[in-house]
C-alpha cells in the first residue's frame, strides 16, 4: 500500500510542477496540448496507484487463456492503470475488449490506450451456459402409478407370468435345431433321388 502511496504522489507532484513550469513560459511558446496532455496522463496513473492501494489489483482470478490472449494482443498487464481497469470491472466486459481489440487489430494503433478507454463501454453480459439448469427433481416420475387390479390385467392380457416361467433359449440349443433340420432336409433329398431311380416307367422309356 506504501508504495501505491508514494507513487501517486511523486506523480501528482510532477504535474503539478509540469503546470507550474507551463505558467512561467510566454504564452506563444507554450507547448501547451502536449503538456496538458501528459499531466492528464500522471493524475490518471495517479489515481490508479490510489486505487491499488485501497485494493490490490490482482489478475489471479483471471482465466489464464484470457490472460495469455491479452498478451498476445500486446497489452501490457504490469502496467498499473491497466490492472486497475480488468480487475475494477465485470469479466465479460474483459472477454469483450479482448474480442474488440482482436476484431480490430489492423485498425488501433495504441492496444493499451484503447483498452482503458473502450472497456467501460463494454456492456456486461451474462457469463456461463445459457442453457437451462435441470436438477433430478425435473426428472421425477408424475404420472400415477397403476393400481393393483390394472397391473392383474395387464400381466393377463400379455400372459406376462407364462413368459417368465419359460425356460430361456441359449444360441447352443438353436445351433442343435439347424443341424437337426440340415439333416432332415439331406435325408429328404436321398429318399427322393431313391424313388426316382426305382420308377420303371422312366426305364422303359430309355433311348436304349
Amino acid at each position: 500500500m506504501t508504495n501505491h502511496l508514494n507513487n501517486a504522489i511523486a506523480l501528482l507532484q510532477s504535474a503539478t510542477q509540469s503546470l507550474a513550469e507551463l505558467a512561467t513560459i510566454p504564452v506563444d511558446r507554450q507547448p501547451l496540448r502536449e503538456t496538458v496532455t501528459n499531466t492528464v496522463e500522471q493524475i490518471q496513473r495517479a489515481l490508479a496507484e490510489l486505487t491499488a492501494a485501497i485494493d490490490r489489483p490482482s489478475l489471479d482470478k483471471i482465466p489464464p487463456e484470457l490472460l495469455t490472449k491479452a498478451e498476445r494482443l500486446g497489452i501490457p498487464l504490469d502496467d498499473i492503470e491497466v490492472r486497475v481497469a480488468i480487475t475494477t470491472h465485470h469479466l465479460s466486459q474483459f472477454m469483450g475488449i479482448l474480442n474488440e481489440i482482436e476484431q480490430r487489430f489492423e485498425e488501433i494503433r495504441r492496444v493499451r490506450e484503447y483498452l482503458l478507454v473502450r472497456l467501460p463501454d463494454i456492456p456486461i453480459e451474462q457469463l456461463g451456459s445459457r442453457l437451462p439448469v435441470y436438477t433430478a427433481a425435473d426428472f421425477e416420475w408424475t404420472e400415477p402409478r397403476l393400481s393393483p387390479t390394472e397391473l392383474a390385467a395387464i400381466r393377463s392380457k400379455y400372459q406376462i407370468d407364462r413368459l417368465l416361467h419359460q425356460p430361456p433359449r441359449h444360441s447352443t440349443d438353436l445351433f442343435k435345431q439347424i443341424a437337426a433340420a440340415d439333416r432332415a432336409w439331406e435325408q429328404a433329398q436321398l429318399v427322393t433321388q431313391s424313388d426316382n431311380l426305382n420308377d420303371t416307367d422312366d426305364i422303359l422309356n430309355l433311348p436304349f
